[in-house]
């Protein structure tokens, strides 16, 4: 899998994550007390985190993980690539 496409998902997974976490606290944070509606709820508030993630990948422009992304990324390893003048020591 691509560096790219493993990004992204992290970044779904970490808004997801925070979003239904934070909504379960909100909804006083007992698993047992949870009913069907406050399970739609908690699972709706995760979607809407990650839908901003998910245009974010529609978007070519997107320095993270659009074309503008790939040219930055490729730039920084070509100088990175580059030999490296040793410094003079200091006596």
């Amino acid at each position: 899998m691509k560096k790219e496409y493993k990004a992204m998902l992290a970044s779904y997974g970490r808004s997801f994550l925070s979003a239904i976490t934070a909504s379960f606290v909100l909804y006083g944070g007992d698993i047992f007390a949870l009913d069907g509606d406050t399970v739609r709820a908690i699972l709706a508030s995760g979607i809407a985190a990650v839908l901003p993630v998910a245009i974010r990948a529609f978007n070519p422009k997107d320095p993270a993980f659009g074309k503008i992304g790939d040219a930055i990324t490729e730039a920084v390893v070509n100088e990175l690539k580059k030999p490296r003048k040793k410094s003079a020591k200091k006596a």
